[in-house]
């Protein structure tokens, strides 16, 4: 493939660009009014073009900076003279190379397909009103300096209902039960929050067959912004969730679990941002672990031991923090496996 000549624009200059308008009708549905108005939308957003011969835009992505970590490509079209040559992903690893970020796409089944073989990793979405009838998908591609080095900075933790106290570490094997035990947790968490769960993922131990585990589901909860708690915790609070703890600093991450007396299964439930590199880490982790038995065998004697070793210490109890530090040394040496090369 050659690299197409790509170049970073301005929509205001196309506005009326019959070709650029095909384009954005293509990425959208959009036409007429709604296509003006559209236009106007993305007005102030970042917009790279492939030009053709005359300068009409061939290819056009649309994108915007979510935080920090991450930006977001809202639409991304390739005329159909240029299509299956490799311009839609030149577009998109020029969006991450300019932007040193995660790059965040939402699609439906139509072009699920390119974004899972351009490297992205993709999790069931909530309907998009725009589209009710079609299956959504939030995909990210992983930046892999961010991925690589995480944020480390536990220094802003504030536990919500007092701080965790000595409880028996128990590993126990691994229960074909988890997988319905997460499916519950899922609908109970979609129907709190409808289109406001962009995306809820079964990640941790528990995800991975065959792999001992404390029995406590891990979910990964997807939400626009995690710091806006008014927007879904009061929701989930109603679904019989308890928020537990808060670290601003460490990607705006919220734990919540399941309250008492609620009912439902023991479960740690984090919520992050979309393309956040602590998803994309643990997404990573879950799947390598599936497809090494080696690695998962290994990482399952460390579990064992771990628990072992903290229970020892405090009397046949002890502070899952103490158990995961114990663990830490092989995730670490195991992730620099994963992000090798």
């Amino acid at each position: 493939m050659t690299t197409p000549e790509i170049t970073s624009t301005s929509g205001a200059g196309f506005a009326t660009n019959p070709a650029f308008r095909a384009l954005l009708t293509d990425a959208s549905d959009a036409a007429g009014a709604d296509l003006d108005a559209l236009v106007g939308q993305i007005a102030d957003m970042e917009l790279l073009v492939v030009p053709g011969p005359q300068g009409d835009p061939q290819a056009l992505a649309v994108y915007r900076r979510l935080d920090a970590y991450a930006v977001e490509v809202e639409y991304l079209a390739v005329a159909p003279a240029l299509r299956r040559q490799g311009v839609a992903r030149a577009l998109v690893n020029r969006v991450q190379s300019l932007e040193e970020a995660m790059v965040v796409a939402r699609t439906d089944e139509d072009a699920i397909g390119f974004y899972l073989g351009s490297g992205f990793q993709c999790s069931d979405s909530a309907t998009d009103p725009r589209w009710p009838n079609n299956r959504r998908y939030i995909c990210v591609l992983p930046h892999l300096p961010l991925v690589r080095n995480p944020e480390t900075d536990s220094s802003s933790v504030e536990w919500v209902n007092g701080s965790p106290v000595p409880v028996q570490v128990t590993v126990v094997e691994s229960r074909e039960s988890w997988r319905d035990d997460f499916a519950a947790l899922a609908e109970r968490i979609g129907s709190a929050l409808g289109s406001k769960a962009l995306a809820v993922d079964h990640l941790g131990s528990t995800s991975v067959p065959g792999l001992p585990a404390k029995p406590v589901i891990d979910v990964v909860l997807t939400v626009a912004d995690p710091a806006a708690e008014a927007d879904y915790v009061p929701d989930l609070e109603a679904a019989g969730f308890a928020l537990r703890l808060r670290e601003p600093r460490w990607y705006a991450h919220r734990l919540l679990v399941a309250a008492e007396g609620s009912g439902l299964p023991p479960v740690n439930f984090h919520v992050f941002a979309p393309g956040c590199p602590e998803t994309s880490r643990m997404r990573s982790y879950r799947d390598w672990l599936r497809r090494h038995p080696d690695d998962r065998d290994e990482y399952a004697r460390i579990k064992r031991s771990a628990a072992h070793a903290v229970n020892a210490r405090g009397g046949g109890a002890g502070l899952v923090m103490d158990y995961n530090a114990v663990k830490e040394p092989f995730i670490r040496d195991l992730y620099a496996k994963i992000y090798a090369g």
